[in-house]
């Protein structure tokens, strides 16, 4: 067997082998870039030559290299191989598991070779502001520096991508790599990407970030294949730390563009930079996209972004109002709320419009204004008494409720001997945050309070932590006896 054959060489064979593989590397640098030659061939080694049959095999730790091997450099390998050896060989390249480690006796440090190892006198802050400075006046494309974390509303919609993209901005490279969202159009995709990209600019200077919409991709490709400059474009692109692809489903159907990311993918993939892409829809139902490139999407973590529900949606009106230093009346924002579901964007430019309105016309906004805004925005709108008298009522409801509310707050501070401003402010004990918790689930169980009235009452908590707060009180009430019954009890008394 080969393996065996190969663990038997003796030193003056091995040596020969080594040294024919360093001849080959060095003629292989005249023409290809020495990171691409080592990102591909780092840990790869000659096995063995066959004269008989004129083969030469070529050792590679597992299949994954194997492949791109196959594609990127056996032309190259072979051409190399009959320049500095004998005309008429081919390559064959073979898994040698061996060679995973990087350390066998048949390979060569390849750094060494290529003189990759030499390209650190000058300090990194220099590097990293020059580059930063080529690549933004190269691909033009800035980060907004509006899209942030801190000012993104967190729901049961949009709490995987959330984590994760946070997860990712702390740490790029190293966890969901490459990272997949996607979903429908308006819902939070490209201010999740831009918020990655300032986090990290912030946090993390020395990283390079590019962010390009597909369409920019696109053109900077045709354009370097038009200009016979592809070389030029893929030596920036190794410049990068952080890659960002917005709407990759244009790519569909532009074959050359789709067969030159594949490769830019892999780069980034096999060095460990991270790559991040968003679509409309999952990779496996992007249809006009190379199955390849689908397949490899999938590889790190891939998530959706849903339409936000009722309270996300109202958290997010008031989200947009603050950042305006703007108010309204909260039964007008549940009115935008209802009406608008299935676009942020919408609702921000409804907040937009009807702000507009409130500063051009000096005055109030009230119920016929928030119409109009939505019948300019097409949505069809019920103005009728009926609907009107419904907002009053809801009004008079949310103010009873208040109150009753209060009284059940009164009862479970008594109840668990536990001060009402404790349980409204920021204690962490552990009777207190139960207590907290369960007042916040009846608050949205028997009372139908939105979350974002829930986190105004309990001190300004945030739509995330009532969230966590109401989910972690349910698993409370399955798994803990003593909570579910102090909490039959405070319902049953209460009534």
């Amino acid at each position: 067997m080969l393996v065996d054959t190969v663990e038997n060489y003796d030193t003056q064979k091995v040596e020969f082998l080594k040294n024919l593989r360093e001849k080959t590397i060095k003629n292989i640098s005249t023409r290809e870039d020495p990171k691409k030659i080592y990102s591909f061939l780092g840990k790869c080694g000659i096995l063995s030559i066959e004269e008989k049959t004129k083969e030469i095999y070529i050792g590679v730790p597992n299949e994954f290299i194997q492949s791109q091997v196959k594609k990127f450099f056996k032309k190259e390998l072979e051409a190399s191989i009959q320049e500095v050896y004998s005309d008429g060989f081919k390559i064959k390249i073979a898994v040698y598991s061996k060679f995973q480690s990087g350390k066998h006796k048949l390979q060569i440090n390849i750094q060494k070779i290529l003189g990759t190892n030499n390209k650190k006198n000058t300090p990194p802050e220099n590097i990293d502001k020059k580059t930063k400075e080529k690549l933004k006046n190269f691909f033009g494309i800035l980060f907004d520096q509006r899209y942030k974390f801190e000012n993104f509303v967190v729901g049961g919609s949009n709490q995987l991508a959330y984590s994760a993209s946070k997860k990712i901005s702390e740490s790029p490279g190293k966890v969901y790599n490459p990272f997949f969202i996607y979903g429908d159009v308006g819902l939070g995709k490209t201010h999740l990407l831009q918020a990655i990209g300032n986090y990290i600019m912030k946090t993390q200077n020395e990283k390079t970030i590019v962010y390009l919409p597909s369409t920019k991709l696109i053109d900077e490709i045709v354009e370097a294949i038009r200009k016979n400059t592809l070389s030029n474009l893929m030596k920036k692109l190794e410049q990068v730390d952080v890659l960002i692809i917005d709407d990759i489903q244009f790519l569909a159907n532009k074959e050359k563009t789709q067969e030159i990311f594949h490769n830019i993918f892999n780069d980034f993939h096999i060095n460990q930079k991270q790559i991040i892409i968003s679509s409309d829809r999952p990779p496996k139902e992007l249809d006009l996209l190379e199955a390849r490139l689908k397949s490899r999407f999938a590889l790190g973590l891939v998530t959706d972004v849903k339409k936000p529900d009722f309270e996300t949606r109202l958290a997010i009106i008031h989200s947009k109002l603050r950042e305006k230093g703007e108010q309204l009346d909260q039964s007008l924002c549940e009115t935008l709320a209802k009406n608008i579901q299935d676009n942020i964007r919408e609702i921000e430019g409804a907040i937009n419009l009807i702000m507009t309105r409130k500063n051009l016309l000096e005055q109030e906004i009230g119920e016929k204004d928030i119409f109009e805004a939505l019948q300019t925005l097409g949505y069809n709108i019920d103005k009728s008494e009926q609907q009107q008298v419904n907002i009053i009522n809801a009004e008079n409801k949310n103010t009873k409720n208040t109150k009753s509310f209060g009284k059940i707050v009164e009862y479970v501070s008594n109840y668990y001997d536990i001060g009402i401003f404790d349980i409204k402010g920021e204690s962490r004990k552990k009777e207190v945050s139960m207590a907290r918790q369960m007042l916040m689930y009846i608050a949205k169980e028997h009372f139908g309070w939105t979350l974002e009235k829930i986190g105004d009452y309990f001190g300004g908590k945030n739509h995330a932590t009532v969230i966590y707060a109401i989910n972690n009180f349910k698993k409370l009430l399955k798994n803990n006896k003593q909570a579910y019954n102090d909490y039959q009890n405070i319902i049953q008394d209460f009534k």
